[in-house]
């Protein structure tokens, strides 16, 4: 009884947490955007497909690609280590991409920091998930995986994005 209680709590607090886990149940998500973050399925189509981005597997939860896996569950990104390499992912909270007026290192291999890199919007936010280009029409790193998802999707994720706090 005591273990069946432990094992409980245990799977209560890591779901109620980061939600990096993949069998989430419905009603687990506020919004189809927080679905797609977390789990890179959509409540309307199911599981959205990628090209390139890392390899899945070891770290990635289930082996399944999602924002979460290199983005973390606040979206502020960070820098990880995965199959022996380094990665570093930006901060996609809606704030840092609308807010790109900053100098700042970019993520294409070899190049020097750009100044007043254009903010995001929702068109230049498909850019780079779909087809992994800044705003300005550059490369995004190699390790961002090419998204396919529709205007849909791709507008909720936005919002989910919108939705999370600087705090």
């Amino acid at each position: 009884m005591a273990l069946a209680l432990l094992a409980a709590t245990l799977v209560t607090s890591c779901a109620g947490g980061d939600r990096l886990g993949t069998a989430w149940g419905d009603g687990a998500f506020d919004s189809n955007g927080e679905r797609i973050y977390f789990t890179a399925t959509s409540e309307r189509s199911g599981p959205i497909g990628y090209s390139g981005g890392v390899e899945p597997g070891g770290m990635m939860m289930g082996g399944r690609l999602t924002c979460a896996s290199c983005h973390g569950a606040d979206a502020r990104g960070g820098t990880h280590v995965m199959h022996m390499d380094e990665m570093t992912a930006p901060d996609i909270r809606w704030s840092a991409l609308a807010g790109h007026g900053d100098e700042h290192q970019d993520e294409t291999e070899g190049e020097e920091p750009h100044e007043e890199e254009p903010a995001y919007d929702l068109d230049t936010f498909a850019l780079a998930v779909i087809e992994g280009r800044h705003p300005d029409g550059r490369s995004l790193s190699k390790e961002m995986p090419r998204w396919r998802m529709s205007e849909a999707d791709l507008a909720d994720l936005a919002a989910y994005l919108q939705s999370l706090s600087d705090a």
